[in-house]
């Protein structure tokens, strides 16, 4: 279920702020020690942010400006750079330390995202956060069979690397610190895309994550449903109308050569879901 409020706002940069901020995590709870955000505590942000973000959709110059300063479109960095905004936004936070390497004479032992000091607590915590898009295959129940477009690239190895590792690295390396970290959190947000007719969620997954449907081009042919593809930048939130219209509508699924993200509209044109159609020469690793 999506389980987040729709968004009042018309400027998609807002919009997608917004999403970072209230959309549901993928994965909730404690993990080694890790506190990893749910669904509650983004929807409690979400309210202590909503006036400022309200202003910020009547002028988001203040946001533009911040995003024009990426050197690179990727959406992680652009994830990224949201959650930065957010937290500077918040009145909940504020941000110590971002993008921390930590580096030896030897090796780079790796990088923290934020140190951020908890302003009703006053705690001291290290928090890592990452934005993902997985599609599940075969056995679903197993996280390492959910991928990315790019393969190599699994639910399972995604998780369990934040776990063992970048949540870890306040804890293992302190002497890095200017000083003593309190507690770690992790935020992990995205959608999983299912295969149609099958809701089987893999394990260690929030049941209240976004969700998203995928198949095959063959399975398409002769289908006469209003859609349209986008750019991976607007993989975050709804596409607001004024974003909708730089897209052309379809009638018919095209043919493909990769992966590709569809929004299927209805009857309005509004957005009413997304799927992921996928070349019939794609194979998922075995």
């Amino acid at each position: 279920m999506n389980n987040f409020p729709e968004s009042p706002f018309k400027h998609q940069s807002v919009r997608d702020l917004a999403w970072v901020i209230a959309s549901p995590p993928l994965v909730s709870g404690e993990y080694n020690q890790v506190h990893w955000w749910s669904s509650e505590n983004c929807l409690q942000e979400y309210q202590d942010c909503l006036s400022i973000l309200l202003t910020l959709d009547k002028n988001p110059a203040p946001l533009l400006a911040h995003l024009a300063k990426l050197k690179n479109k990727r959406l992680g960095l652009r994830f990224e750079a949201l959650v930065f905004f957010w937290l500077t936004i918040s009145p909940n936070y504020e941000i110590l330390l971002q993008n921390k390497q930590l580096i030896t004479e030897v090796k780079t032992l790796g990088e923290v995202d934020f140190i951020i000091r908890d302003l009703r607590t006053m705690q001291l915590i290290h928090l890592e956060v990452a934005v993902k898009f997985y599609l599940g295959t075969d056995d679903l129940i197993d996280p390492y069979r959910w991928f990315g477009t790019t393969t190599s690239d699994q639910l399972g190895k995604k998780v369990e690397h934040l776990k063992q590792h970048q949540t870890q690295l306040s804890r293992k390396y302190p002497e890095h610190f200017p000083y003593p970290v309190d507690a770690c959190h992790c935020l992990l947000k995205g959608r999983l895309f299912y295969p149609v007719g099958f809701n089987t969620s893999p394990e260690g997954v929030a049941s209240e994550h976004l969700r998203g449907r995928w198949l095959r081009a063959n399975a398409t042919q002769g289908k006469e449903v209003q859609i349209t593809a986008i750019d991976k930048q607007d993989w975050l939130a709804t596409l607001s109308q004024a974003q909708l219209r730089q897209y052309t509508v379809l009638s018919l699924y095209p043919l493909l050569n990769q992966p590709q993200c569809y929004l299927r509209l209805n009857e309005k044109q509004e957005e009413q879901e997304r799927i992921f159609i996928l070349p019939n020469s794609f194979v998922f690793p075995d």
